[in-house]
């Protein structure tokens, strides 16, 4: 047996598939045709006349479209900044790697800039839990190894 076409639009034809959506947009436009008379009630009932009395007849949107204007004028200002901004790096930084790998560590380094003893650094990079002690300068002052709690 073969597919249904409804199971499988790829198997429409294009002439079926603009039918068809054709007839969803004609039966959404009567669905909403429908809804007119509540969708026009809750209108009133929120005050949408008052909208339109303020609105269109007092003239009210020129005023909403002087604030838009002025609003859009600042957006634009702000976004071609920042795209000249973004233009700016781009010719500056586009042959540039900036994400080049740091060169690792090596534990004489290490050492010297935390002030431990090598043969002391080495145990406390071996050993799972440590205790590090500071002072109030922010330097190592003592180091424990310390063993995980006894199972129970």
């Amino acid at each position: 047996m073969r597919p249904l076409i409804i199971d499988y639009p790829s198997l429409q034809s294009l002439k079926q598939k603009y039918l068809s959506t054709l007839l969803t947009f004609f039966f959404w436009v009567i669905w909403l045709y429908l809804w007119m008379p509540l969708i026009t009630l809750l209108g009133w009932w929120t005050g949408a006349d008052l909208f339109y009395h303020h609105m269109i007849k007092f003239g009210g949107n020129q005023l909403l479209y002087k604030d838009l204007f002025f609003f859009l004028k600042g957006i634009s200002l702000l976004g071609s900044s920042l795209a000249i901004w973004a233009s700016y790096n781009y010719f500056r930084f586009r042959k540039v790697d900036r994400r080049t790998a740091l060169p690792p560590v090596k534990n004489e380094q290490l050492s010297a800039f935390f002030g431990i003893e090598k043969d002391n650094l080495h145990n406390l990079q071996d050993t799972k839990y440590i205790s590090v002690y500071f002072d109030h300068d922010g330097q190592i002052t003592e180091t424990k190894n310390n063993d995980p709690l006894p199972a129970k």
